[in-house]
């Protein structure tokens, strides 16, 4: 093949390709209806012989652009075989049309004209992609559509006149608006790929911005924390406790950003499992408890008695709803109260389904600021931001949540008079069965020695002060190809790994600890990371981690996970005893 031919048989070949496959099933529909009529109108022969090439035809169509349908890239030979099967299979179709023409009858030639014009507009709907397909389907019916009316007609003086300029007028415009149509999809199709690389290219930048901000916060709040265990004079510790109220504060705008990146882009995935609901209403609401507090207004929960006691569903995502609306409600109310009410609630079908009410006395709204009630990074008027501070994201995520677990969030408000914000989520009844005692922190743990291994000074350093107040022995790695280094020839309890690590990261490095190059193979891995993209969790447990937590480190979570992994490791090293 010529490097002209390659150049004109082009990849956009492929896209036809692919589109004229989704067709396939009305086609072979239609073939069957036109071999019928055939049979009817010129007899048994004629219509099976025509309908036996027009299946030929297609069947070598469809096997030429095989590597297309399934997702592949076409060959310059195959485009090629391609474009003149489909020019052979548009011959076969206007073959029907002339034998149509010459039947003998204007309501045949009608229809035979019909075939060629829906020859012309598949041609121009379905090729406009690339030239050379709309010449080889689109060719053969302009020429029998100019010649047969205008030459084999039978019109003589102005019905000649009239025929023969008034179908090539229609053929020039429809070539007017096919090329329009087609410079419209070629706009719509580079627009839709750009909107679709900025939208990957806004979550990998938003990912790669919080990793580097949860850095450095993780050092801010972790030796925030660390202070707090220290002996403190009321100011001081009125002083951490402003550093930790901003830099949870903080922590939640790069959750809710990253969240409603990872929704945009599909990555956020749902978990179903039996929980308390009404456990978590009031859990909710303990945790707002000096907020409400602090502003005199009464907080409450109230769950119906017909609630199932457990239900199946995404336990942290349902909380991350409840607590969103809680603070907004609170936000938005100077006097009175808000309440959270659970209650079952079937949906449409009689499926199990529960209503979360959240009720304010608060400001209200007014039906033009609900519209932008739940656009992401919008508030209901400038003033709020200003007011009342907030980034717009939290309803906008509440909404799209209960959306991808089956669920919807309606609101019914007025201005002076409060709001009703209702969420309703498809949470069925799960089996009844013995709930767990909550796994809660030690306030010191046992005589042990952990390696923690990180190239951040600043983790370093928190993690040294959070766990040596709790009486455990820490000794440091700068990298991965260290930590194996100290692993080989001193003992330890257990392993606290950053994943993201210099010379050697946390996965190759943990990999080799499994392996048994570095001491004990089952020694408990700890991953520290700052990636909190769906998945992450699943992914660092499959190469070897034993469990993670994501920075900024919470102590809590972090002493009951080494506590438990401690206790179940055999053979724990216990050398700080």
């Amino acid at each position: 093949m010529t490097k002209a031919l390659a150049k004109l048989l082009d990849d956009r070949l492929d896209e036809v390709a692919r589109t004229s496959w989704s067709v396939l099933l009305a086609r072979v529909v239609v073939i069957f209806g036109a071999a019928w009529i055939s049979c009817n109108l010129f007899g048994l022969k004629v219509g099976l012989a025509w309908f036996v090439v027009c299946l030929c035809a297609e069947a070598a169509t469809r096997i030429a652009s095989r590597n297309a349908m399934w997702g592949g890239s076409m060959t310059v030979r195959e485009r090629f075989a391609y474009v003149l099967c489909m020019m052979i299979n548009c011959c076969v179709w206007c073959g029907i049309a002339v034998q149509l023409w010459f039947a003998g009858s204007d309501a045949y030639r009608l229809t035979g004209l019909a075939v060629l014009a829906t020859l012309l507009i598949h041609a121009q709907s379905f090729s406009f992609r690339s030239p050379v397909t709309l010449m080889a389907m689109g060719l053969p019916p302009t020429v029998l559509w100019i010649v047969l009316p205008s030459f084999l007609g039978g019109y003589h003086g102005g019905d000649l006149l009239v025929v023969a300029f008034g179908f090539p007028l229609i053929l020039a415009y429809l070539g007017v608006t096919g090329a329009a149509t087609a410079r419209s999809t070629i706009r719509l199709t580079e627009a839709e790929r750009q909107a679709v690389a900025a939208n990957d290219a806004k979550t990998a930048f938003l990912s790669m911005v919080t990793h580097e901000l949860r850095t450095p916060l993780n050092g801010v709040l972790g030796m925030a924390r660390a202070l707090q265990r220290t002996p403190l004079n009321a100011r001081q510790q009125g002083y951490v406790e402003t550093i930790l109220r901003s830099g949870d504060g903080l922590l939640a705008i790069l959750n809710d950003v990253l969240d409603l990146s990872k929704i945009e882009a599909g990555r956020m995935d749902l978990e179903v499992a039996a929980f308390d609901l009404a456990a978590l209403g009031l859990q909710s609401t303990e945790l707002y408890a000096e907020a409400a507090g602090a502003k005199k207004l009464a907080l409450a929960c109230e769950a119906d008695a017909q609630l199932p006691a457990r239900v199946l569903g995404d336990e942290t995502r349902v909380r991350q709803i409840v607590l969103n609306l809680l603070s907004n409600a609170i936000k938005f109310t100077d006097k009175g109260g808000v309440t959270l009410t659970l209650r079952p609630s079937p949906g449409a079908d009689g499926d199990g389904g529960v209503e979360i009410l959240i009720a304010d006395t608060g400001v209200g709204m007014t039906p033009e600021q609900m519209t932008r009630l739940f656009r992401p990074y919008a508030q209901a008027d400038a003033s709020t931001a200003r007011k009342y501070g907030g980034t717009g994201l939290g309803l906008s995520i509440c909404r799209k949540l209960a959306t991808m677990m089956g669920g919807e969030i309606t609101v019914e408000s007025e201005p002076g008079k409060g709001s009703v914000f209702r969420v309703w989520l498809p949470l069925p009844a799960a089996e009844a069965e013995t709930v767990e005692t909550p796994e809660t922190a030690p306030a010191a743990l046992p005589p042990l020695r952990v390696l923690v291994a990180d190239d951040n000074p600043i983790n370093l350093a928190v993690a040294r002060a959070l766990l040596e107040a709790a009486g455990v022995v820490v000794e440091t790695a700068a990298h991965g190809a260290e930590a194996l280094e100290r692993l080989s020839h001193e003992a330890f309890d257990l392993v606290l790994m950053d994943v993201h690590m210099p010379v050697m990261d946390g996965i190759e490095a943990v990999g080799r600890i499994r392996d048994g190059q570095a001491g004990r193979a089952s020694i408990p891995v700890i991953a520290l990371t700052a990636d909190a993209m769906a998945g992450e969790e699943q992914r660092l447990r499959a190469v070897g981690f034993d469990a993670l937590q994501p920075k900024p480190v919470q102590p809590t979570e972090l002493f009951a996970a080494i506590e438990r992994l401690v206790a179940a490791a055999p053979g724990a090293a216990q050398s700080a005893a």
